[in-house]
């Protein structure tokens, strides 16, 4: 058999039904030339080989597996590219479908960028959930604000394409974010800071099946804003610390509006409130947490 050219990795943590729906969108992306294969990294889930490899069943592509104590998705993602083959390495979620040309409009920008960190678009799957239309509208806000040009750069990881040996050299994902908080801000960010590529390919496209409710809506802002406190650490270790531009508050509001009825653009801002405050208490929970703990490092250094 040949190598094959890209290597899709998907973690994966106790969702087997949202697996086999990503496994199914795979098995129809179109094959970039040389081919590609699917990495599954279970990460500490309860699911066994075998439960990961029937919702697995019927991808064109080789799968591989590997399963590691549970470490988060950044880890997760880290111990695929290490395992991958392929040269270029894509990324997308276990509760992501992605559209059949996915991989080949990948290909086509970094054939002409090979440096690059290249990033899709995410499209929200349930257009009758007003938290999961809400929470892809504020991703997608926070890409387009960091969008490489006048700020930094940012894209999820659910939705990602470079290099395998740039994406080594960069460091990999900060495995200290536990939970999926953070670590595609800070990786975006480093990569920026190393004064590397990257550029947003509007053909690359995912849909993201994420169901969520007024309470794990809450839980996910919330640990947003604990995983942004890791990263304002990282910041100003390196000199850059963050400044807090109220624009951008009033900017994410606004934007839910485009193109939307006024009711439904009212619920969504609604929504965008909530997300931030969220992300605020989470915020200051981590501190208040660092703050307390503190005495008790000094205590042991």
């Amino acid at each position: 058999m040949t190598t094959p050219a890209w290597s899709v990795i998907v973690p994966t943590y106790n969702r087997p039904h949202q697996l086999a729906r990503c496994m199914d969108a795979l098995s129809r992306v179109k094959p970039p030339a040389g081919g590609f294969e699917v990495i599954i990294i279970n990460d500490g889930g309860n699911q066994g080989v075998e439960e990961v490899r029937r919702a697995a069943t019927g991808t064109a592509a080789t799968v591989r597996y590997a399963a590691q104590l549970h470490g988060g998705p950044a880890a997760a993602r880290n111990t695929g590219a290490r395992m991958a083959v392929g040269t270029w390495l894509a990324f997308t979620d276990d509760d992501c479908e992605p559209s059949s040309g996915w991989l080949q409009a990948f290909e086509r920008a970094i054939v002409a960028h090979p440096g690059a960190l290249a990033g899709g678009v995410v499209r929200n799957a349930l257009s009758d959930s007003m938290f999961s239309e809400a929470s892809q509208l504020l991703a997608g806000f926070v890409a387009s604000w960091f969008d490489g040009a006048a700020r930094e750069r940012f894209f999820t990881t659910n939705n990602i394409a470079l290099g395998r040996a740039a994406f080594l050299d960069a460091g990999g994902f900060d495995a200290g974010f536990a939970t999926s908080a953070g670590e595609d801000r800070e990786f975006c960010d480093r990569w920026t800071a190393q004064g590397r590529e990257s550029m947003q390919v509007a053909d690359a496209i995912v849909d993201h099946v994420h169901a969520l409710s007024l309470r794990s809506f809450l839980r996910q802002h919330h640990g947003y804003g604990r995983g942004a406190q890791r990263f304002r650490h990282g910041r100003r270790a390196a000199g850059r610390p963050i400044s807090i531009e109220p624009s951008f508050y009033l900017a994410s509001l606004r934007y839910v509006f485009k193109a939307r009825p006024i009711v439904r653009g009212v619920a969504l801002a609604g929504c965008t409130v909530l997300a931030h405050t969220a992300y605020a208490a989470g915020l200051a929970r981590e501190s208040w947490r660092e703050k307390r703990a503190a005495p008790a490092r000094a205590e042991h250094s």
